[in-house]
């Protein structure tokens, strides 16, 4: 009895608290390189590549994806547009967006992984976001308008690719958490790390509602990035080498996917596109003579 007296009973059940999560330096080196290329990026094209006025046309310039570009040839604009940020508000989110999933995908997945989740994610969703304005386009959603009555959307940001690793660690975090032998103590850590993820998704989503926020680029790399994570989950390989094979497997069967997608969809010859492609660049020419003329 005295033993039944002293024994502490939680009619609850145990307690277990998450595990104290902690990173060392070299396994979120991915994640900090690609935070530093972002800002890298931005500082140049701000401060030391602004050739004209106005944001949007140097944002143009640069490589924005503006899809009656990208569509008829400049398919260059996809990966390009994903380093490009609109302004530092921008920036500032999407980079701690970066870093905060980031550091889990990469811990996760491992840093291979991680890159092409998250460059197949960004430029898949920057190539749909193109597609999806094409056939869709509302001309209260452009940025600003050529004189032409050209309507321009100019689309940039990593936050396609950031939903895709976003999405990539929702599928790891959920599998591990389905693991029987994980430690008590890891699986609630992953549990809240898994809501902490989810909820920043849907908080994306739901400012994908304002009409200068790019959604489809939001949806569309989330599910990029998720189905990339099931398929990398598929098949438990056993040997280290045979889980190798399996991702080098799933990397280029993706990478070549992606690739056959941009050439079927980048060549367009509408002519309804080609003409606003003209229309658009007698424009940016006009404001590069206007404002640098040759000397």
């Amino acid at each position: 009895m005295a033993d039944i007296k002293n024994k502490s009973i939680n009619p609850w059940g145990d307690v277990v608290l998450p595990a104290k999560q902690t990173y060392r330096l070299s396994a979120m080196l991915l994640t900090l390189m690609l935070v530093l290329l972002n800002i890298g990026v931005y500082i140049y094209q701000d401060y030391y590549a602004s050739p004209l006025p106005s944001r949007e046309n140097n944002l143009l310039l640069y490589g924005a994806n503006v899809y009656q570009l990208s569509l008829t040839g400049e398919w260059w604009r996809y990966p390009i547009s994903i380093v490009l940020h609109a302004d530092p508000v921008h920036l500032v989110i999407n980079c701690l967006a970066l870093f905060v999933i980031g550091i889990n995908c990469e811990a996760l997945s491992g840093k291979f992984r991680m890159l092409i989740i998250y460059a197949v994610s960004g430029i898949g969703a920057s190539l749909f976001s193109a597609i999806w304005q094409s056939t869709v386009f509302d001309m209260n959603q452009g940025i600003y308008v050529y004189a032409y009555a050209v309507s321009v959307t100019v689309a940039v940001g990593a936050s396609g690719a950031i939903m895709g690793i976003a999405a990539a660690t929702a599928v790891f975090l959920f599998k591990e958490i389905r693991n029987p032998v994980l430690p008590a103590d890891k699986r609630a850590l992953y549990k809240r790390n898994l809501m902490f993820i989810i909820a920043l998704m849907v908080l994306a989503l739901i400012s994908g509602t304002e009409s200068d926020v790019d959604n489809s680029a939001h949806v569309s790399g989330a599910v990029i990035g998720g189905l990339l994570a099931v398929a990398y989950r598929l098949f438990s390989a056993k040997t280290s080498f045979a889980k190798t094979t399996y991702c080098v497997f799933v990397s280029a069967a993706a990478v070549i996917l992606l690739a056959l997608a941009i050439y079927s969809c980048s060549f367009s010859q509408d002519s309804g596109l080609l003409i606003e492609r003209e229309l658009i660049y007698q424009e940016i020419n006009s404001d590069l003579h206007k404002y640098h003329p040759a000397e």
